[in-house]
């Protein structure tokens, strides 16, 4: 136990001994090699020819470094070159860490790391395609690579990098493409290789790759690989070069994915790709440019023996507003093997064709044949289930093998083959031809050669064979049945396609129907064959509407070649049908309720309808024949038949059909019994006119004429309308307005034309007329009214005229318009019946003419003139009904009471719009208690209302009506001339008899608005001045403000109103009088001019009962304020006629009472610097508010008391001042001595304001106004 102990512990002895031994050994060789190495950059030169003599090639360093790492020592070298002139490789750095433990046991030098910095190498490619490395340099001369000698040199360099790299792609004439911070790390062992790196692309995105390889020393092809390779999604369009794109044009090519592959055998043996395209936008040669969106797919490969597999997983794409997608495919190769041929098949689950299309044209390098008929062809639906196989050895029509089950699949028509719609079903076939099993719903078969449109059914089934040779294309279905709208229907057919342009293709079909539905069968009319001609085919598409198909059929044989003879082609249809409907002529009423047969052949079309009901007629034994006319020549309808009918189908077949006559017709309306026979001849041709004969007759039926709105009841005639010259009737018998009329037709116009003329005679009574008229209220006609009756009734030109000679008819108008019942005149009224503007012609014995028209049922829209005094009405252009001529009498009172007993109540501002305007020559015109001679009236309508011009010798102006409710009238006149005033006579001097008021009639509150100007206002040849004014209704009357008068030289202004009910009326005026010199004022007036005046005024304000023309100071209330100034009283006869001054009161017969003489004082006159006065009236009486004064250089004069006008009493103190000196005794002033009027006068005018004392006395006057009682009462004093 010892001895082991012991052994152990020298052992351990040992060991540590050597470990002690090794560390100390480690460090000398560390210490001596950070001391040794870095000398080793003092022999760049001779480690510079060691290299060139090793590697062979010019070589040169820029520098050597020497360092350590770990335990190995580092060799840097900086600035290396390789090679020389164009073809020298710079590198900037390399650095080397040899392995100096595998290089002593190997006795051979061995690289543990080998790094490689800022190696630039370019990749070009030649005109043929070769590539070539720039950058390494070559050596002479040049042998052949030896890949195995390579890779056992690669065995010295356990890890070899490349770091900070540059690699530049030219592709020939191609942008180069530079790939950047390459880093490249290989790593070697004794039968292994990783290689590790990465790179980035132009436009910065990351690419990186792994390499995993175990050799095989032997031979390097049989070695085994894994590859992984990671792409970015970048845009490769602008990298790739065009010897890779070829006949493809990349606009963008967004791509990215990775990518894992295992080698084997020089084989890749698996692989898978993970690819992700965000965008996809190319083009294969000059085609447009297809995009995709958002592609992804998983892709698998796997090598079997004899071949291998590719499966497609989940391939989705968008395709413009269509996710595409997904898709699971598989393809597998297997190779030829003993008698088994070489052999592809494709098999996809689920393949939808019609977003694939413009992928397929733009993308696909197809030959132009099959591009062409791939467009044409526009396959659409789903293919389910679909195995193509390929055999490349074989060259029949077997090379080509394909089986499908087809879901709601399609194909367009193109070049003869049928199109279909919503095929379900299954196909099998190759190259040579194949078989359609369909079982469908919504199925759709189109023949576009002879058909327009697509049959559609329900369901399907059908069983198609198709057959491709040298020859063409032969399709052929032995079995096919549908149920659609129009029944179920069995047919087949078979078409044959030549390939040779020159020969003609071919189709046999047949279709059978049974229980069918009849207006389903144009549908299988044949219409773009030229077999049938385009009126005929119109006419059978237009013609079958409806009806029970009992049994039918429809065949074509023949060619299917456009140009083609007619003898190239047979087509024949029939049908046996009950409860048909056949329209026989675009608006003509359709024949219902048929029982019958249609034939079809190449001779023409026959149809026999053994009853039937037309409208609400009944037809019998109708017969329709159609036949065959050459090219260039027109089809015609023959139809013949017997109707049991009534009048009310009669006229709707004449309003409706298209035979010339709805115009003519149009709203006329009827009822009763009617048997007739009828022929018809219609070309089925636009433009041509039918012809038409129609023979009925009819008993008891009643008819109403819309145009004018006319019935005739009792009704009875045979009638005969042939469509070439019009409706007759030898006797027509009726009831009209309720009397009994005869009367008779008569066809044919001028040069044939088709023309109706309806001829009636007859008595109709006012009020029967006026109902029918539908005039509810009175007219100034009464009694019967004879007529002569004419109705044109022609194709453009249909009239009617009424002429009568008006006996027995009173007209209740005043002169010269109204006439007795017993008196004869005449009267023609004419208008037309059709067209969109209707005429009318009234000519009334000479007195009046009217030429009208108008829109139908459109009176106010129409224009006309309505002409007065015997010259002819001729129609206007302007819009409205306007009067014009002349008038030898209007009597407007006459006129206004005619109106009253006539007046319309309603439509009145309707029928004012419609009326535009009038122009009148009035010899004699009676109205407003005058009468005017010779008055022009031209009324007319303006922007704002009616325009009323004025012109005779009373006034001239212009008036304007507004037309907005509360606006105005505007009178602006130019003249307006009153009577001459009455001579004044010593009898009205005298008494003055009072007048009622003039306007007591007249109620206020009826006064419009006016603004009135004139411009000369005169009496008789005197001129007033100007006048304006504006009047304006109140809730109780009108109120006239602004008021402007002239009265010859007086101004009149302020405000008027006039308030109240007639008769009761009450007017009140406030404003004011003024003017300057009075003499001038009552010299116009003729009154005396008994004073003069710079100025004066006299403001009123005050009230009266009546009207503003009634004013009077007897009945004036109010106050009255006047004011001269500077005048003088001239002509004064003695002192009382100083008193006159007060032209409102009689101080004439006051002076004389007074008998004072002033003649020396006065004179001729008596000046005045100022006189004023305010008096206040209630009722007429005046009471001096203020006493009236009179102020003048030489006397004053004051009256103070009470006027009664209305009565004609005064009773006033009236108080005379005269000027005295201080030595002039007071008793001179009582006597009146003679000679104080002049002495005071002088005194006054020389001495002024020196005179120290006046001189007053003092009156009463009392009394009648006309002669009143004056009393002295006594002398005064008045104070200085």
């Amino acid at each position: 136990m010892n001895r082991i102990a012991g052994l152990f512990v020298t052992l351990l002895r040992v060991t540590l001994g050597l470990c002690a031994l090794l560390l100390v050994l480690a460090a000398l060789y560390v210490s001596l090699g950070r001391q040794l190495f870095p000398l080793v950059a003092e022999y760049r030169d001779e480690v510079e020819s060691k290299a060139r003599a090793a590697l062979g090639m010019p070589l040169s360093i820029g520098s050597l470094e020497g360092g350590w790492s770990g335990l190995a020592p580092l060799l840097t070298v900086h600035d290396l070159t390789l090679g020389e002139g164009s073809s020298a490789v710079r590198l900037d750095q390399v650095r080397l860490v040899p392995d100096v433990l595998g290089s002593l046991l190997k006795r051979q030098l061995r690289i543990a790391n080998l790094q490689v910095e800022g190696l630039q190498l370019s990749l070009q490619q030649d005109a043929a395609g070769h590539w070539a490395v720039e950058g390494i340099p070559t050596r002479e001369p040049q042998k052949p690579l030896d890949v195995q000698q390579l890779l056992k040199q690669l065995r010295v360099v356990e890890e070899l990098s490349l770091l900070d790299s540059q690699l530049t792609l030219e592709p020939f004439e191609h942008k180069p493409l530079s790939l950047t911070y390459a880093s490249f790390t290989l790593r070697s062992s004794v039968n292994r290789l990783r290689l590790d790196g990465h790179l980035l692309l132009p436009d910065g995105q990351p690419l990186s790759l792994q390499l995993k390889s175990r050799l095989d020393r032997q031979d390097w092809r049989a070695s085994q690989a894994e590859l992984y390779l990671s792409l970015p999604h970048s845009d490769w369009a602008a990298w790739l070069p065009a010897s890779l794109t070829r006949e493809w044009t990349l606009k963008h090519a967004a791509i990215g994915g990775e990518v894992w592959l295992e080698w084997d055998k020089g084989q890749a043996q698996r692989a898978y790709a993970r690819v992700h395209a965000p965008q996809l936008q190319a083009a294969y040669a000059e085609r447009k440019p297809v995009q995709i969106d958002d592609l992804g797919l998983n892709a698998y490969f796997e090598r079997r023996e004899g071949g291998f597999q590719v499966l497609i997983d989940s391939l989705a794409m968008s395709l413009g507003s269509t996710r595409w997608g997904e898709l699971h495919a598989a393809l597998q190769y297997r190779a030829a093997q003993g008698a088994d041929e070489e052999q592809w098949q494709l098999a996809v689950d689920r393949l939808d064709l019609a977003p694939l299309l413009p992928l397929v044209q733009g993308l696909a390098p197809l030959p132009e044949p099959a591009a062409e008929a791939l467009a044409g062809l526009k396959p659409q639906g789903s293919l389910r289930n679909l195995q193509l196989t390929y055999l490349p050895q074989r060259s029949d029509a077997k090379r080509l093998q394909f089986s499908s089950n087809l879901d709601r699949a399609g194909i367009s028509a193109w070049h003869g083959i049928p199109a279909v719609e919503n095929a379900t079903g299954s196909a099998t076939g190759d190259l040579g031809g194949g078989e359609l099993l369909a079982n469908s719903e919504n199925f759709g078969l189109h023949l576009d050669t002879l058909f327009p449109k697509v049959w559609r059914y329900r369901q399907a089934a059908a069983r198609v064979l198709w057959q491709r040779d040298d020859e063409g294309l032969t399709l052929r279905s032995p079995y096919l049945q549908v149920v659609g709208e129009e029944g179920r229907i069995a047919g087949d057919f078979l078409i044959r396609l030549k390939k040779d342009p020159a020969q003609e293709d071919y189709m046999d079909l047949r279709v059978g129907i049974r229980d069918g539905d009849a207006k389903y069968a144009g549908k299988y009319l044949p219409t773009l064959s030229p077999a049938l001609s385009p009126k005929l085919t119109e006419w059978l598409q237009a013609a079958i509407r409806g009806g029970k198909v009992d049994e039918g059929w429809f065949e074509y044989q023949g060619s299917l070649q456009k140009g083609a003879d007619a003898a190239a082609r047979s087509i024949s249809m029939f049908f046996r049908v009950h409860d048909a409907e056949l329209a026989f002529q675009p608006g003509w009423p359709a024949l219902r309720a048929a029982r019958g047969e249609v034939l079809i052949e190449d001779s023409g079309v026959q149809v026999r309808v053994p009853e039937g009901r037309l409208l609400d007629s009944r037809v019998e034994n109708v017969s329709v024949d159609i036949p065959h006319v050459d090219n260039g020549q027109v089809a015609r309808l023959l139809l013949d038949g017997q109707v049991q009918s009534s009048l009310g189908d009669a006229l709707k077949i004449l309003q409706e059909a298209p035979i010339g006559t709805a115009a003519t017709f149009a709203g006329w309306q009827g009822e009763g019994p009617l048997t007739a026979k009828l022929k018809l001849d219609i070309p089925l041709a636009q433009g041509q006119k039918p012809k038409v004969l129609v023979d009925f007759a009819t008993e008891g039926a009643r008819l109403q004429i819309s145009t004018p709105k006319l019935e005739l009841s009792q009704l009875k005639g045979a009638f005969r309308f042939d469509s070439s010259n019009g409706l007759s009737a030898p006797d027509i018998r009726a009831q009209v307005f309720g009397r009994a009329v005869q009367g008779k037709a008569i066809a044919g116009g001028p040069r044939g034309t088709l023309q109706t003329r309806i001829e009636a005679n007859g008595r109709v009574p006012v009020k029967a007329l006026s109902d029918w008229l539908g005039v509810t209220r009175p007219l100034p006609l009464s009694g019967e009214v004879p007529y002569r009756l004419g109705i044109t009734l022609a194709t453009a030109d249909s009239q009617l005229r009424v002429d009568s000679d008006l006996k027995g008819l009173a007209i209740d108008l005043p002169a010269p318009f109204g006439k007795a019942a017993a008196d004869t005149s005449t009267a023609t009224w004419r208008m037309t019946l059709q067209g969109n503007e209707r005429r009318y012609w009234l000519d009334y014995a000479g007195l009046a003419s009217l030429a009208f028209a108008a829109p139908p049922g459109q009176v106010m829209q129409g224009r006309g003139l309505l002409r007065l005094g015997g010259a002819q009405a001729i129609l206007s252009n302007e819009q409205g009904l306007h009067i014009s001529g002349r008038l030898a009498e209007l009597d407007w009172n006459a006129w206004q009471d005619t109106g009253k007993r006539y007046a319309a109540t309603q439509g009145s501002r309707e029928a004012l719009q419609f009326f535009r305007g009038a122009n009148l020559q009035i010899d004699r015109f009676k109205g407003f208690g005058t009468q005017l001679e010779q008055l022009g009236v031209r009324l007319a309508r303006s922007a704002q209302g009616w325009s009323l011009d004025l012109d005779s010798a009373p006034a001239k102006g212009n008036v304007l009506l507004p037309d907005a409710a509360g606006a105005p009238i505007v009178a602006n006149l130019e003249r307006l001339t009153f009577p001459p005033a009455d001579p004044p006579s010593a009898a009205t001097a005298e008494a003055v008899v009072e007048k009622p008021d003039p306007l007591a009639s007249v109620d206020p509150r009826q006064i419009p608005a006016l603004d009135l100007h004139i411009e000369r206002v005169l009496q008789g040849d005197q001129l007033l001045g100007a006048w304006s004014l504006k009047a304006r209704p109140t809730p109780q009357g009108v109120r006239f403000s602004e008021l402007s008068m002239g009265l010859k030289g007086m101004q009149v202004n302020g405000d008027v109103g006039w308030e109240g009910a007639p008769g009761a009326t009450r007017s009140w005026y406030k404003g004011r009088l003024e003017g300057e010199n009075l003499a001038d004022v009552l010299l116009a007036w003729n009154f005396a001019p008994t004073a003069t005046s710079e100025r004066f005024r006299l403001d009123a304000d005050g009230n009266w009962p009546g009207s503003p023309a009634w004013i009077s100071l007897k009945r004036f209330s109010g106050s009255l304020d006047a004011s001269l100034r500077k005048g003088q009283f001239v002509e004064v006869q003695g002192s009382a006629s100083a008193l006159r001054v007060f032209g409102l009161l009689n101080f004439n017969s006051i002076g004389r009472r007074l008998r004072l003489d002033f003649s020396d004082l006065l004179g001729k006159g008596l000046s005045y610097d100022r006189m004023k006065g305010l008096l206040v009236a209630t009722d007429g009486v005046f009471v001096t508010r203020e006493p009236i004064k009179m102020e003048g250089p030489s006397t004053g004069l004051e009256l103070n008391g009470t006027l009664d006008m209305a009565r004609d009493q005064i009773d006033a103190k009236l108080l005379v001042t005269l000027p005295v000196t201080n030595n002039l005794p007071l008793a001179a002033l009582i006597v009146g001595a003679p000679a104080i009027g002049g002495a005071l006068f002088v005194v006054d005018k020389l001495l002024g304001d020196r005179v120290a004392r006046f001189a007053s006395v003092q009156y009463s006057v009392k009394g009648d106004w006309k002669d009143p009682k004056i009393s002295f009462e006594k002398p005064f004093e008045k104070p200085h």
